[in-house]
């Protein structure tokens, strides 16, 4: 964009330079002044070629470009001297002393030579006016004005231009950050499930199976139940392995909705246990972030592991209920019941404990309620703020 710029700029100079070298020389009598005319003209133009259109030397803020502005001022002062006309140089004088990206205090003095050099030359042609000197003084002032009004939008935009890098920085460090934080609370969830299910299945195997070898001799029949028990524990480990890697592959909700992932969780789970498991969906399906639809199908999935291996229930029903302002989940069994202020129930124990469903619900603004009594049945009730689909994204 200064480049383009500074090509008007140029062309702006070369095209006043010879008008005025025109005119001037069209009005000059005498042979030798018009030479010499001629002559300047021609060297401020191979000047300005060099120090400005080539090198750009003319153009820097530096000290070492004083040398080089000086040389120019030297060749346009016997110009202004001869002939009013070169006064209309001063447009490309005053850009050349303002246009390099120096701070107010480098360029106002730029500003003020050039204005001081055109009075003077006026006054020695015409003899001293007072009004040049207010007129060029008001000139310097305002140029002055506007060269610290664009030096204080240079710093502001770069002031701006720094804080969106280092925001950018920090975001990035930020998502980097979440993603350490997932990978650690994923890998602790793997831990508690491997703990509650696995490891304990591991640890009944080993216990029936010495069991088994000790009563041996002494009663093979006891020692066959035992093994027969090892071998239930087994199967039953090796289920839970296999819905863990499930569990960790939600293609439910690569196709389809949350509703539909949910109604076919509840056809696995009855063909599976025999339980009459039903879902039903209420209220305007909302739009919500894929994170917040997995958190709600895990609730479901931890809610009817319980009821598979706690409940003794007969029928299971899920409702999803999208409400205004939340979205609702609840998971109702007709079993047994459990005391929830029971100290057993408290603890983050259970292949899909309660503690387990609260922290997957507090990631994203929700909660969990339980409703139980011995008995008489239990309730899992989750509870999500309804946020834009892209919220759990920018979390």
């Amino acid at each position: 964009m200064f480049k383009r710029w500074q090509t008007y700029w140029n062309a702006l100079f070369f095209v006043l330079l010879a008008v005025s070298a025109g005119i001037a020389v069209a009005e000059l009598g005498s042979g030798v002044r018009r030479g010499a005319t001629l002559a300047l003209a021609a060297g401020l133009a191979l000047w300005y070629w060099h120090e400005v259109v080539r090198t750009g030397r003319a153009l820097s803020s530096r000290a070492a470009a004083l040398p080089s502005l000086a040389v120019g001022a030297a060749l346009w002062t016997p110009l202004l001297v001869s002939h009013w006309i070169f006064q209309l140089l001063m447009f490309s004088a005053y850009h050349l002393a303002c246009s390099a990206p120096a701070p107010s205090r480098r360029a106002v003095p730029r500003i003020a030579a050039v204005s001081t050099l055109v009075v003077a030359t006026v006054s020695v042609r015409d003899g001293f006016q007072p009004l040049n000197l207010v007129f060029y003084g008001a000139v310097t002032v305002a140029l002055g004005l506007f060269v610290a009004m664009t030096q204080a939008i240079h710093e502001q935009s770069e002031q701006r231009r720094q804080l969106l890098e280092q925001l950018e920085s920090a975001r990035g460090e930020l998502a980097a950050s979440e993603r350490r934080a997932g990978m650690l609370a994923e890998r602790q969830r793997l831990a508690r499930e491997i703990h509650d299910t696995l490891a304990q299945g591991f640890a009944s195997i080993v216990t029936l199976s010495e069991a088994a070898r000790a009563q041996a001799r002494i009663s093979p029949q006891a020692a066959t139940r035992r093994l027969e028990e090892a071998g239930q524990v087994a199967r039953a480990s090796l289920s839970e392995a296999r819905r863990a890697i499930w569990a960790l592959r939600p293609e439910a909700l690569e196709h389809s909705s949350l509703g539909h992932a949910l109604a076919g969780l509840a056809t696995e789970f009855a063909a599976k246990t025999g339980i009459d498991t039903q879902a039903a969906v209420t209220g305007g399906e909302n739009e919500l972030a894929p994170e917040a639809q997995e958190a709600l199908l895990r609730v479901a999935q931890e809610a009817l592991a319980n009821v598979r291996k706690h409940a003794r229930a007969h029928r299971v029903q899920l409702t999803l209920s999208y409400l205004d302002d939340a979205t609702l989940l609840d998971v109702r069994d007709d079993g047994v019941g459990f005391d929830p202020e029971a100290p057993a129930r408290n603890g983050s124990g259970g292949g899909f404990g309660l503690a387990g469903m609260r922290e997957r619900l507090a990631d994203h603004g929700g909660t969990l309620t339980v409703e139980a009594a011995p008995g008489q049945g239990t309730t899992v009730a989750a509870a999500l703020p309804r946020r834009p689909a892209c919220a759990g994204e920018d979390r």
